[in-house]
């Protein structure tokens, strides 16, 4: 029982010390501005989310560890087949965590248009 303990410490560690490595290469900002047509580019504070989430691939759901894309480079403007529009992918993604941590009365970022489009 104890080699089995240890060998899940051991495993436990070992995903979590790939995790902050991955977050310490991370960006530490993102500026969204592929699909703008009316509203700003979106500034994303990428190193902070990296930092606090510790899982990319809860945003970057398609990309190996380390091979992290730009979300352009699967959600284009427009839907096509399975894959949502950029616009759509990040309003779900990004603004619903957002909404979620506010509703659970958690610090959080914005969940309004103004918030993420800075005038």
């Amino acid at each position: 029982m104890k080699k089995f303990a240890t060998l899940m410490a051991i495993v436990v560690v070992a995903v979590f010390s790939a995790s902050v490595l991955v977050a310490a290469d991370a960006p530490v900002t993102v500026v969204i501005k592929d699909v703008q047509k009316v509203k700003t580019p979106v500034t994303m504070p990428h190193k902070a989310h990296a930092d606090r989430i510790g899982n990319c691939t809860e945003c970057h759901h398609k990309d190996a560890a380390g091979k992290e894309q730009k979300c352009f480079a699967c959600h284009k403007a427009e839907k096509k087949g399975d894959v949502v529009a950029l616009k759509d992918a990040m309003h779900t993604k990004c603004k619903g965590c957002h909404q979620k941590m506010k509703d659970a009365m958690k610090a959080t970022g914005p969940t309004t248009c103004d918030g993420c489009h800075k005038k």
